[in-house]
């Protein structure tokens, strides 16, 4: 693999569009010495969130991933009318996020509320409404997608399954990216798999993995990665393994990329971390495996981070995933 450096500088000179499910990830963090009892119940306590954080999550962690490592990124999806929206848009604005948010009053912003008690996992509490988008707002979509697309160097289509892709738009996002040899990068949910045929790469994790293939299993790699990119109709396929690292496959032979042996602080994120950085990978000229080493690289730092995190270029050149 081309050093970390030449990669970084050359990837400052593209522009990557990410299409999908944008989701505020918002973090509380609560302390027990800062709680007094519960008047309802003595058995109980009441707690006050001194700390809270707020990020971009789903295919807005993928975007804040690309923004930090100074790719030029654009951020199309959907939002409700809502305070959350416009917080969404703060949080582009801030990252340096060129962004098209187009608003669904059927639905609410999507939020992810965690909870930590004494730094914690506690829960999570999702508020989302996840039905498919009207066929006129596909349309919208499209025709902004059509828009930005002459300005880019590569699209990842995020999918977390809240309703933004279809059958008809994921197709023609692809079909227009294919006519222009625009690559397309795909993380996509078991549930629309056949809605993302033809891209250049699927990019599904362990589980995904199998729910699509269900005897799939990564000690028969060749015929594991074969059976799968029949059923994705991808031209290749990754599939992440978290500290196992990761099986690149690019629709002839089935190779591993060995994991980074690191002390895991927290998977939420990696696996944006990783689509955003096989992308640039690919728009930088590195193959497939080359460009899934830079991913797994950037995954193995990200993990070492608490919550939805990012990496900036001094990070990646600087940190220790041997």
């Amino acid at each position: 693999m081309i050093s970390v450096e030449k990669i970084l500088k050359s990837a400052q000179k593209n522009s990557i569009l990410v299409v999908g499910d944008v989701v505020l990830d918002s973090y509380d963090f609560c302390y027990t010495e800062q709680s007094r009892p519960s008047p309802e119940r003595p058995d109980k306590r009441v707690y006050t969130a001194h700390r809270i954080e707020r990020m971009l999550g789903g295919a807005g962690n993928v975007a804040a991933n690309l923004a930090s490592l100074k790719v030029f990124t654009s951020l199309l999806s959907i939002c409700g009318d809502d305070g959350n929206a416009l917080e969404v848009r703060r949080l582009c604005d801030a990252s340096g996020i060129t962004h098209t948010l187009i608003e669904d009053a059927s639905r609410p912003t999507t939020i992810k509320t965690r909870l930590y008690i004494d730094d914690h996992y506690l829960l999570r509490r999702d508020d989302e409404l996840f039905h498919k988008i009207s066929s006129e707002m596909s349309a919208d979509i499209r025709r902004q997608f059509e828009n930005i697309l002459d300005q880019v160097n590569a699209v990842i289509l995020s999918d977390y399954n809240k309703g933004f892709f279809t059958q008809e738009n994921a197709q023609a996002f692809i079909a227009l990216c294919r006519e222009r040899s625009i690559p397309v990068v795909v993380d996509l949910k078991p549930p629309n798999a056949a809605f993302f045929s033809g891209a250049t790469i699927a990019a599904p994790n362990l589980k995904e993995a199998r729910e699509i293939v269900k005897e799939f299993d990564p000690y028969q790699k060749e015929n594991s990665m074969r059976a799968l990119d029949a059923a994705l109709s991808a031209e290749s396929v990754v599939v992440t393994l978290g500290a196992e690292g990761m099986l690149v496959y690019d629709g002839k032979t089935a190779t591993h990329v060995s994991g980074c042996s690191v002390d895991a602080v927290d998977p939420c994120g990696c696996g944006d971390t990783v689509r955003a950085c096989l992308t640039i990978g690919l728009v930088c000229g590195l193959s497939l495996t080359e460009a899934a080493e830079f991913a797994n690289r950037s995954a193995a730092l990200a993990v070492q981070k608490l919550g939805t995190s990012t990496l900036s270029p001094q990070e990646l050149l600087e940190g220790d995933c041997s």
